[in-house]
């Protein structure tokens, strides 16, 4: 494992002396940033700073909008799982995931922030949505992609009795195909939720606004 480790440190260096690099070369200076916003408007800040000696950086989230009362509060672990994904993307090859892709980088976020709302925050949208947005907005200050839509298509419903979070992918195929879909149990098949969610209610939301 301490190989695994070091040959992750070693790829994500690597990939952020060069990205200093060509950024010193094009602003002459290493400092990457980036903003986008939430539904509601709060922005997700981040100020990159790489150190191109040393192959490291400081990913600093603050500007970021204050927790709110809605549920797109997200724990700090989902930011952190949001730049370690970007930075295995990065490096252009594969990088098992493993805490060594993180040894370089210092992530600052600043508490009482959407990033990191206090213990009594709703929660639950953070995971599905927040987090789409730390991506983009990781990507967008390397400048390594455009965005995507910032949404995982996630669907809350439900009433006194019982609640219900599914994700739907109508993105792979058309929803009328998903709604005519047979019913599969989840042991059968992942997205059986999906499926679920898109016969009892997609059907009827989407034709019958």
């Amino acid at each position: 494992m301490e190989h695994v480790q070091q040959a992750a440190e070693f790829a994500v260096r690597q990939m952020l002396k060069d990205v200093a690099a060509v950024t010193r070369e094009r602003t002459g200076s290493t400092v990457l940033r980036a903003v986008d916003y939430m539904d509601d408007g709060s922005p997700i800040c981040l100020r990159v700073a790489i150190n191109e000696e040393e192959g490291s950086a400081v990913f600093d989230f603050t500007g970021t909008g204050v927790q709110v009362l809605g549920n797109c509060n997200a724990p700090r672990a989902v930011a952190y799982s949001g730049v370690i994904y970007c930075l295995r993307c990065m490096v252009g090859h594969e990088v098992p995931l493993n805490q060594g892709c993180l040894t370089p980088v210092n992530i600052k976020i600043p508490q009482g922030s959407l990033l990191w709302p206090s213990d009594d925050a709703a929660v639950v949208g953070g995971n599905v949505l927040t987090s789409q947005r730390v991506v983009d907005v990781v990507l967008k200050a390397f400048e390594a992609c455009a965005a995507s839509q910032g949404c995982m298509n996630n669907t809350t419903f439900g009433d006194e009795t019982l609640g219900s979070v599914q994700i739907v992918h109508v993105y792979r195929r058309s929803v009328r195909e998903v709604a005519s879909a047979p019913m599969t149990s989840v042991a059968d098949n992942p997205c059986a939720g999906e499926q679920t969610l898109n016969r009892a209610s997609v059907e009827r939301l989407c034709y019958n606004p």
